[in-house]
């Protein structure tokens, strides 16, 4: 099993790195950690031959690599959306996650190749199932000049588990029975039960905060932590800046003086923002030029075939229409995925099936629905419903894409009787919208879906943080909850293959396109990467000449 686990491990670095995700010093120091069994029965030993055989290095897109970051230089970066808040905590908008982590650092993280390594902490092992030991790094500072150490990881969870806090994210920590200091660097958890996805969930919302800098300041508008970057300004809607943390604990970081990251609609002028040199990063260009711009000379190109956002539609099950199944069932059957991905996202990721892509070792081979107007019509008239019948689509022209898959979805469901007229909102008032339930159907998507356990215990489940369709089915709750407490990979995939099914068949969402992540750069920018938790990881980026 541990030799299986390890050929997996050995498979996705090969991938990242001949998808240019890695650079090939990175490549061949995660390589060297690799058996020489591992090495002769997967392709990792070919391309690790290949490599130190190669006299240059590629970078994105088999572009030749321009060289390493230097220090200094302010990095103007544009983002999609806008943030809701900094605080780790509460925030719920991915645009606030791209800031502020690179304001905290986390117990530990995932690289490009899924694999688990240490920020804050140098050790994790499980003395059993249900208790955790964390060893700690003894040189990390917060910002506001407090020493960081075990009773900072304590009150984090502490506080994400508070429900004054009213943190989202605290269904991913409901199993955790205690947190405490067990020595000057040492922090333990000990969970109610087995927990499955508890490594994956720590590596994915956990940002260290501190007690004094949380209840001194608003936590929600300033940001302080351990990590690279020090919060400096934010200027509603417009930007945020950030400067470079000088006593950062990881040597040589961050190369950059300061970032400004600015909110910007997805169009053409983020392009010939990046030509002229206004920009220097941008997290997406417009899909319509992405194979355009991809392979132009001018700049430096990332993705990932593996890490990215899951989008759908969400049915507010509590409204009529959606408060029928039925009905329900008549959309999932209407709608056309490879059509939406096609004209909303040019052709760029990959139809919508599941939460995870189909490059993820918890894709479980669903086949992609078929579309048949004829079933849903069936469907409707089974529901009683006569038609043609009216809805409203929340809409987003913050996000062009996910706007026009409403356009497509417009389409098809008038097809089957449907006429689904589109109202355009911004952000923050599509969020209190989605949030409150008032609305009837929209687009939506769940960032940091690395777990299954990220996507159903928060959207899925009865209850959960982010079920917004008021969805409730105890058989799929119960599904969520047992693979909660199952330790064993095996047994939680078929889990979560059953649960599919069901939510298949209920439909309060239906997956309409996996995302994939696209960020471009003028062709002095290095460094950059799209990570499974989806950070921007500024630290490691940087100038290669002056900016």
């Amino acid at each position: 099993m541990q030799r299986n686990d390890e050929e997996q491990r050995a498979e996705r670095l090969a991938r990242s790195f001949l998808r240019g995700d890695l650079s090939r010093r990175s490549f061949l120091g995660r390589a060297a950690g690799f058996s020489a069994a591992a090495l002769a029965a997967t392709s990792l030993g070919a391309v690790l031959d290949a490599c130190t055989k190669a006299t240059t290095s590629a970078g994105p897109g088999g572009v030749p690599a321009t060289g390493a970051p230097t220090a200094g230089g302010m990095l103007q970066a544009a983002l999609t959306g806008k943030p809701d808040t900094i605080d780790p905590a509460t925030s719920t908008i991915y645009t606030g996650a791209q800031v502020y982590d690179n304001i905290f650092n986390k117990l530990i993280d995932l690289d490009e190749a899924n694999n688990f390594y240490g920020q804050l902490a140098t050790k994790w092992t499980a003395s059993d199932e249900k208790t955790w030991v964390f060893d700690l790094v003894d040189t990390a500072t917060f910002h506001n000049g407090e020493k960081f150490g075990p009773q900072d990881v304590v009150y984090t969870f502490e506080r994400i588990l508070d429900p004054k806090t009213a943190s989202a994210y605290a269904p991913l920590y409901d199993a955790i029975a205690k947190v405490e200091a067990t020595g000057p660097t040492q922090v333990t958890f000990h969970l109610k039960t087995s927990f499955g996805p508890f490594l994956s969930n720590v590596a994915n919302n956990g940002e260290i905060v501190n007690q004094k800098a949380i209840e001194s300041t608003d936590p929600s508008r300033t940001a302080i932590g351990t990590g690279p970057f020090e919060f400096v300004e934010w200027e509603q809607g417009d930007h945020i800046t950030l400067k470079k943390n000088e006593s950062y604990f990881e040597t040589g970081k961050p190369y950059l003086e300061g970032i400004t990251f600015k909110f910007l609609l997805v169009d053409q002028s983020r392009v010939d923002a990046l030509r002229s040199g206004d920009l220097n990063w941008s997290d997406a260009v417009p899909l319509q030029q992405l194979n355009t711009l991809k392979s132009d000379p001018s700049f430096n190109y990332v993705t990932s075939a593996t890490a990215g956002i899951p989008d759908y539609i969400a049915m507010n099950t509590k409204q009529p229409p959606f408060n029928d199944k039925l009905v329900r069932q008549a959309v999932y059957s209407a709608l056309d995925r490879d059509a939406i991905r096609q004209l909303a996202y040019f052709g760029a990721g990959e139809s919508g099936i599941e939460e995870v892509p189909t490059g993820s070792s918890w894709f479980d081979g669903t086949p992609l629905v078929t579309p048949d107007p004829d079933k849903a019509k069936s469907l409707l008239q089974q529901a009683g419903v006569t038609t043609p019948i009216d809805v409203e689509y929340l809409g987003l022209p913050q996000y062009p894409e996910l706007l026009k898959t409403g356009e497509v979805i417009q389409q098809q469901l008038k097809d089957i009787g449907i006429n689904m007229s589109i109202k355009q909102v911004d952000v923050s008032v599509w969020f209190d919208a989605f949030i409150k339930g008032n609305y009837q159907i929209t687009s939506a998507y769940q960032e940091r879906t690395i777990d299954p356990d990220n996507f159903y215990a928060l959207v899925v489940h009865s209850g959960g943080d982010i079920n917004t369709t008021f969805y409730a089915n105890p058989q799929a709750d119960q599904l969520i909850d047992q693979a909660r407490t199952e330790t064993d990979t095996q047994k939680r995939f078929d889990l979560y293959k059953q649960l599919r099914q069901i939510v298949f068949d209920d439909a309060p969402i239906i997956f309409v396109h996996y995302e994939t992540i696209n960020y471009l750069m003028q062709k002095n920018v290095v460094g950059s990467s799209v990570n499974p938790t989806l950070e921007l990881r500024m630290q490691n980026v940087g100038f290669t000449s002056p900016s």
